[in-house]
């Protein structure tokens, strides 16, 4: 084998909550996280040197070596002490910085794609842990399933059921800082949420209240940091739209609808000024 090609899922944060600081100066969070079918196409190939390359069709950081994937790559050659270098190409379909761990879904596919590419052997469990270093959500997508993520998003507790809902992405198209947005967080003002509303909406596949209970605590503090992303969730609610949440730390918002129909009338209403991609949960 000399050539893989692994798919990054992007995700989204049905239930997102902080419930303090750690001394690492990550939050301790707890969360629903969902994979979606938008996803980024990650290719790597061996080289017959010991060179690293790394390419991508839209510019995701001033430096390659600034890259995530890159600095995981280097890390697997290194410790692994692999014979030959390697081309890796990410297309890129995710929007950048978007809060649908589109960087953490590359890393993963990379970390996946390498394992297999230089038979490895190393199991998920594994690969997670390596990842964990690159990203917090790299181990959620190494699995890419349905599942409760605690700590700072590592600990993750699988869920069996398959949700396959029809989804809307909306988003006013900027980069939003992830870091900016949780050290801007006040403790002192966060009123947390029971997750069980969720995970019984999910239990029982009852999509009515999936939409009621769906949570991001990081969402005030994004939409005053962020005046775009709170004018786009202003605009969700005057044209009626129901069950929409931002996702991680924005600025994508994403819409719930069983009825593809309701979806693409909401899309219609807003493809003239936002980014909007229709998808769905897997």
């Amino acid at each position: 084998m000399a050539l893989v090609k692994e798919i990054a899922y992007a995700k989204v944060n049905l239930f997102l909550d902080v419930l303090g600081k750690r001394p690492d100066q990550y939050h301790d969070l707890e969360m629903v996280m969902a994979p979606i079918a938008m996803h980024d196409v990650v290719t790597i190939k061996k080289r017959k040197d010991h060179e690293l390359r790394l390419t991508t069709s839209k510019t995701i950081t001033e430096s390659i070596e600034d890259n995530i994937v890159f600095k995981a790559a280097k890390h697997m050659m290194e410790n692994y002490k692999l014979k030959h270098g390697m081309e890796i190409h990410i297309q890129k379909n995710i929007p950048i910085a978007a809060g649908l761990g589109g960087g953490s879904a590359d890393c993963a596919a990379a970390l996946r794609g390498i394992n297999d590419l230089f038979h490895l052997r190393l199991t998920k469990e594994k690969l997670s842990e390596i990842g964990e270093s690159f990203g917090a959500d790299v181990p959620f997508c190494i699995y890419n399933k349905l599942c409760i993520a605690r700590g700072k998003g590592e600990k993750l507790f699988f869920l069996k059921q398959k949700l396959n809902v029809p989804l809307l992405l909306v988003s006013p198209g900027i980069k939003v800082s992830t870091k900016q947005v949780y050290e801007a967080l006040d403790m002192k003002e966060i009123r947390n949420v029971k997750i069980t509303s969720m995970t019984n909406a999910i239990y029982n596949r009852n999509c009515e209240l999936l939409v009621r209970s769906l949570h991001n605590a990081l969402s005030p503090y994004t939409y005053a940091l962020f005046p775009e992303v709170k004018g786009l969730h202003d605009k969700l609610s005057e044209i009626g739209a129901k069950g929409f949440l931002m996702s991680g730390s924005g600025p994508t918002f994403f819409v719930i609808n069983k009825e593809r129909d309701v979806l693409n009338k909401i899309r219609e209403a807003l493809k003239e000024e936002y980014y909007t991609h229709m998808t769905k949960i897997l």
